[in-house]
């Protein structure tokens, strides 16, 4: 009896560990953009299997060229190595193993602050550590994961920059099937509970504006598949998602957005 219980436990961690690690294999594209006022530029990074370290035709693409206007930025990723007809890319898509790094170059004649922005990294990368190194400024390096945006003074020359990202811990599914009722005190929220042997508990975050700038709500860990929220405005429509914790670390991609309407 006690062989068969432990042959069970040892069959649901392994799927649990082969569940955990399936985005270590993805495909991945991630969107960066650089904009002042009403001016803007991007450039996209990421990982195919079936793309190579070097120049390749059907992944990577050059940068358009310069525009016609008094005021320009650009965005890219210098290849002179590449030795062929274009030196600068703006999709520059990689073979899968990690680490890997993605140098590229801002170049603008606009005075003052100019700001570099990407997407919420958690349910295209979750499982992965993002660091963005500003290599002719401080040479500082800011958490991708947990910031969406970095701001920097610009200059006459081009500014350098460069994004490293290399294996972290594996996460769990993203919590699944969230659902939130409003009444006249509270929005409650509920969702099905993860079955991962390691799991911690969940956070829960919540935005003004549908599928951006999610702010955690919760202090510390919630343990069960449920969450009252009571910090809220009457009149406002809240956006909530949740992702799950394990012991690890891990935090999973975010969970189906639900609305919630505060009367």
């Amino acid at each position: 009896m006690y062989k068969k219980i432990f042959a069970l436990l040892t069959i649901i961690l392994i799927l649990d560990v082969l569940t955990a690690s399936a985005y270590a294999g993805s495909d991945w594209k991630i969107k960066l953009k650089v904009s002042s006022g009403e001016f803007s530029n991007y450039c996209i990074f990421g990982v195919n299997a079936e793309a190579t370290d070097g120049g390749d035709n059907s992944w990577d693409v050059p940068a358009p060229p310069g525009s016609l206007s008094d005021t320009y930025i650009y965005m890219y990723f210098p290849h002179p190595e590449w030795e062929g007809t274009f030196k600068r890319f703006r999709q520059d898509i990689k073979a899968p193993d990690l680490p890997k790094e993605w140098t590229f170059e801002v170049d603008s004649n606009i005075s003052g602050e100019l700001t570099i922005t990407w997407s919420d990294l958690k349910n295209a990368i979750p499982d992965k550590q993002a660091v963005l190194v500003d290599l002719d400024g401080t040479g500082g390096e800011i958490n991708m994961q947990t910031s969406s945006s970095f701001v920097f003074g610009n200059t006459s020359l081009p500014r350098r920059f460069l994004v490293r990202i290399s294996e972290g811990v594996p996460v769990p599914k993203p919590p699944e099937s969230l659902v939130g009722k409003a009444d006249r005190k509270k929005v409650s929220l509920y969702w099905k509970r993860n079955r991962e042997l390691n799991l911690a508990g969940y956070n829960v975050y919540r935005t003004t504006t549908s599928g951006s700038g999610y702010q955690r709500i919760n202090y510390s860990l919630v343990l069960k598949p449920t969450y009252i929220d009571t910090q809220l405005i009457r009149g406002k429509t809240y956006y909530y998602v949740v992702t799950a914790v394990n012991t690890s670390g891990g935090e999973s991609g975010y969970s189906n957005q639900v609305e919630v309407i505060f009367k």
